[in-house]
């Protein structure tokens, strides 16, 4: 057994103990009710890390809207609510069945794996938290139905699971000042930011400046700024030059980065959602105090770092393709059919009895 196929039996029996009731399992993972907004967790594929590691990205996602058109309006909503006040999670957009869901990503393997869980546990846990709380303002202000379904038995669940109980101690941890201190930040630039320029830690907070291209990308980690549901933590606000003719274009961009970077490729943790704001697209998270650990504000710069290096492949260099995430269901079925049009044609198969071809030689 991988270390990720061990995070899914830890989530299923010892986190989260979801019961027959409101849970189906799946090849690679779960999908359950813990309320009344079903979620998957679930391994998406194996990868091999940059140093040969057999990695392998785990994905949690929890149905949020749908019947929803994205007009511009819609657009401004969801980058106000769920894309700009993100935490550990961001909205995916499936165009093809008009459904909006919160989606994490994390690429796990033998040296990460034992703190790793904990990160994709909680990511859980705050998207139950979020979906409850925001799924009907979010559908009024759209125009879309929120997701609620039940098990397929089931039937729709009366009351939310235990698991809640533990959002509920997020927003506790957070009435406490940010659990990191002055010190943790200044001791992460000075060992791991050694001769990047801009590279400064003032109080509860880093700042540094990541070449891209000729611009850079400006990462800032604070302990701050609360976030409106979880109180106290650790914001991570990344921006990145790259420009939009109007808002609902850069929502858009945003939306197709999401759907880019938290469902198929892996560019750097896969907490938090890409946004528009200003002119430029960022990417935004919130790690809530009940997360403190030693270590992670390093592997948040080395995330950024990370992150960085895959957005200026797209634009800088030219690599994004913006139909490959595109928002538009007739793009995208255009896009299937010209794949399905491009594949060799399959021989066909062998007519009759295999034992009889055998015995005649294949005749």
């Amino acid at each position: 057994m991988n270390v990720a196929e061990e995070t899914i039996d830890w989530l299923a029996g010892e986190q989260f103990r979801i019961d027959d009731q409101w849970s189906y399992l799946l090849p690679t993972g779960f999908t359950w009710w813990p309320d009344q907004y079903a979620q998957t967790v679930e391994i998406v594929r194996e990868q091999t890390g940059p140093r040969g590691e057999t990695g392998y990205l785990v994905c949690v996602r929890t149905e949020l809207l749908r019947d929803l058109d994205l007009t511009d309006s819609a657009l401004a909503e969801i980058n106000a609510l769920s894309m700009r006040c993100a935490s550990m999670s961001g909205p995916v957009y499936d165009a093809a069945a008009r459904r909006l869901d919160l989606w994490s990503m994390a690429r796990m393997h033998d040296d990460n794996g034992p703190w790793m869980r904990h990160l994709i546990a909680a990511a859980a846990v705050t998207q139950i938290a979020e979906a409850r709380s925001l799924a009907q303002i979010l559908a009024e202000r759209t125009g879309a139905l929120p997701a609620t379904s039940g098990h397929p038995e089931g039937g729709l669940r009366t009351s939310p699971d235990r698991i809640l109980s533990a959002a509920v101690d997020f927003v506790g941890s957070g009435e406490e000042p940010c659990a990191w201190t002055e010190d943790e930040f200044s001791d992460t630039v000075g060992r791991h930011m050694i001769g990047i320029p801009g590279a400064t830690a003032a109080g509860r907070g880093f700042t540094v400046d990541i070449p891209f291209g000729a611009e850079t990308s400006r990462l800032r980690v604070t302990g701050d700024q609360p976030h409106p549901l979880y109180g106290n933590g650790l914001l991570v606000l990344q921006r990145f030059p790259v420009r939009s003719g109007s808002e609902a274009e850069g929502i858009r961009l945003a939306l197709s980065l999401n759907a880019a970077d938290l469902t198929r490729e892996h560019t750097g943790y896969g907490f938090g959602s890409y946004a528009y704001a200003d002119g430029d697209v960022y990417f935004t998270g919130f790690v809530p105090n009940a997360l403190h650990r030693p270590g992670l504000l390093a592997n948040l710069y080395h995330s950024g770092a990370a992150r960085v290096q895959a957005m200026a492949a797209r634009f800088v260099e030219g690599g994004w393709d913006p139909e490959a995430y595109s928002l538009d269901a007739a793009v995208l079925a255009r896009r299937q059919a010209e794949r399905e049009a491009a594949r060799p044609a399959a021989e066909p198969a062998p007519r009759g009895c295999p034992v009889m071809r055998a015995k005649t030689g294949g005749n």
